[in-house]
């Protein structure tokens, strides 16, 4: 089955080093509770437990420079997270507090300590094989993208920016179209004139739903979507 996976933030640092300790085993039991009741679990408070040197009230070791380095890393788990759960407190972290405003800044769900355990999300329930291959995609996907781009340079797209890449979405459609069995004709070639304000759905909605959707027949074709 395929699992949410959900990070568990809330107060790490305290003015002694038991205070910590307290901190840590909170998450922990949380963390645990979350795993047995069906999620996988991101706890960062067993991630880097004690590594910081002796902690000032603001969370800052006194080199300075722990708390930016583990935050930021922390940053980089939320992003690949389904959801974000705050533990009782958290408005009083500093840290915390960031990680809120990170998740709300990339649209991740957001649950807090004592309103409820989150849900599993139900197409992960109904439709595990399909979820499981969505994801493993996505992340092909994404180190397909840096493969990529360590050998054409940014300077691939920026070159001819949007209309360019306008060109690149047509070129690989009218292939699919194509190879598909549709017959294609063109009465005439298409003319550019200008961007239009889009009524409804933005342009980076269209350019996301495109993604989804290429991701979507490559499941249908190898016969997992919908399971």
């Amino acid at each position: 089955m395929s699992k949410t996976l959900i990070y568990v933030a809330g107060p790490y640092s305290a003015q002694t080093r038991d205070g910590i300790q307290r901190n840590i085993e909170k998450a922990m039991v949380v963390s645990q509770s979350l795993w047995r009741k069906g999620f996988a679990v991101i706890c960062p408070h067993g991630n880097t437990a004690h590594m910081s040197a002796s902690p000032d009230s603001s969370g800052t070791s006194s080199d300075g420079n722990d708390f930016e380095l583990f935050l930021s890393g922390d940053e980089e788990m939320i992003l690949r997270c389904d959801a974000i759960y705050f533990l009782t407190g958290w408005e009083d972290s500093r840290g915390s507090q960031r990680e809120h405003r990170f998740a709300k800044e990339h649209s991740i769900p957001i649950y807090y300590e004592g309103s409820g355990e989150p849900p599993m999300h139900p197409t992960n329930l109904h439709c595990p094989v399909q979820s499981r291959a969505f994801l493993s995609e996505t992340m092909k996907m994404y180190r397909t993208h840096l493969d990529k781009n360590a050998d054409y340079s940014p300077a691939n797209i920026l070159g001819t920016g949007e209309v360019g890449l306008v060109t690149r979405l047509w070129d690989k459609m009218a292939r699919l179209m194509n190879l598909m069995g549709f017959d294609l004709e063109l009465a005439s070639p298409a003319i550019y004139r200008s961007p239009k304000e889009p009524k409804n759905e933005s342009i980076e909605d269209n350019l996301r739903d495109l993604s989804v959707y290429a991701i979507i027949g490559q499941l249908l074709r190898r016969g997992l979507w919908g399971h």
